[in-house]
């Protein structure tokens, strides 16, 4: 399967995902959960990660490996904190697609920036495109 289907379905996938956040939203603490989707994510993905992949736990143990393992983790936490909450104060419609459009402009400047990745003409021109459906969202 290619990267474009894995990334189409992942995002199809993610749309329900937050509706479920946005369903649970003035029913439950979102945040909290969100700390239990995420642990049962964890739990998924270590079994998906150990069993179908075959990778072996032990290669988390490094130091250089494990810190940034744990910083990564603390990150997708702060994320999950603010993206639910967001969820909570505004409109899915308008909440979603704008955090989508941010989350991509960020992708893309982290990759010029610290991975030296070059875009092509064409692709600017989509990421200006990008800009402008963000703000006009944004102004929803």
């Amino acid at each position: 399967m290619t990267w474009v289907y894995l990334v189409l379905i992942g995002a199809a996938a993610n749309a329900l995902v937050n509706l479920g956040y946005k369903l649970l939203g003035g029913k439950v603490d979102v945040v909290l959960a969100a700390s239990g989707a995420m642990l049962v994510s964890a739990i998924t993905l270590f079994i998906y990660a150990t069993w179908w992949r075959q990778s072996s736990p032990l290669s988390l143990l490094p130091a250089e490996v494990s810190g940034k393992v744990i910083l990564i983790g603390l990150g997708a936490a702060g994320v999950m904190v603010f993206f639910v909450t967001a969820l909570t104060k505004g409109p899915i419609s308008l909440v979603d697609p704008l955090w989508a459009c941010v989350y991509a402009l960020t992708s893309v400047l982290i990759g010029m920036a610290l991975l030296a990745e070059a875009p092509s003409a064409m692709a600017l021109t989509g990421i200006g495109l990008y800009i402008l459906g963000a703000v006009l969202m944004a102004r929803g």
